[in-house]
């Protein structure tokens, strides 16, 4: 899939003859912002998906005064076109995307693959450290149409009202409550295992091509939707740990699948898991 099926996927090609464009600026968004060190794209700027991206001490993202103050200093201002990509089939990157489309930049753009594709490719990489001009950056406001709240799920999408629908982006043995993936987060611990009632499961990497990490052609990806229920005309909730790799599957179904009534519920199951007397099946 390249930049030509939808605006806000771009290939690695056109990364390659656009990062240095002015009014671009690139950031390699990871877990682990160390690797960025040991090389990068070229002209590429870091951000620490867990210590840029969310909260100091609230459990959370980033609220709007954080993020202005972030992507002023990377000298991102509100008609710079920020393209995103990075490692872990790309999930964090894709959690960057969602986040700044909540807050409403415009020129925003995922690259198809991340990392993985830019080196499956024998792209070259750089140690070179960019220092770019801080920019002024304004407040920015929300825009509450991507976002499901802690209500919005326990209200709307968790009763099953007609037109919604739940999808659970997590593996298969996560959904089904025998375990977890990865090392538990501070923000994870206390949560019962299981998910939501009547969420279906469609595990994020699976929207993926497993050796490039670019997303599948597009009819397999409307299939792997309509399999579960998403119609054109469904609101859907998309949910996983800790948002990230829900972030990915509601790229694909908002941005390339071009579904507009899909919502990412950053909370997760990290606070849905750890509330008390709500309905979890397994």
């Amino acid at each position: 899939m390249t930049a030509d099926v939808v605006r806000s996927l771009v290939s690695t090609a056109w990364l390659a003859e656009h990062a240095a464009d002015p009014g671009v600026r690139v950031l390699e968004v990871d877990g682990e912002a160390a690797r960025y060190y040991d090389g990068h794209v070229p002209g590429a700027l870091p951000v620490d998906w867990l210590d840029d991206l969310h909260a100091p001490v609230r459990r959370g993202f980033a609220d709007a005064p954080a993020l202005a103050a972030l992507l002023g200093r990377l000298g991102v201002t509100p008609t710079t076109h920020v393209v995103l990509l990075g490692d872990a089939h790309n999930t964090y990157a894709a959690s960057a995307f969602w986040l700044l489309r909540y807050y409403g930049h415009g020129p925003l753009s995922l690259v198809d693959g991340g990392r993985r594709a830019w080196e499956v490719e024998g792209r070259p990489l750089s140690t070179e450290v960019p220092e770019p001009a801080p920019a002024d950056y304004p407040e920015p406001s929300p825009v509450s149409s991507v976002r499901a709240s802690r209500d919005d799920i326990l209200q709307r999408f968790v009763p099953g009202l007609p037109g919604t629908a739940l999808l659970d982006c997590r593996t298969q043995i996560e959904y089904e409550g025998h375990g977890a993936r990865g090392v538990d987060l501070p923000v994870e611990r206390h949560r019962v295992p299981g998910h939501m009632p009547g969420a279906r499961n469609l595990d994020s990497i699976d929207v993926l091509d497993e050796a490039t990490h670019r997303f599948r052609p597009l009819p397999e990806l409307r299939a792997m939707f309509a399999d579960r229920g998403v119609e054109p005309d469904t609101e859907v909730a998309l949910y996983c740990r800790l948002a990230e790799r829900s972030s990915l599957l509601w790229f694909a179904l908002h941005e390339v699948v071009g579904h507009g009534r899909a919502r990412n519920y950053d909370g997760g199951w990290a606070e849905y898991g750890s509330l008390v007397d709500v309905p979890v099946e397994r």
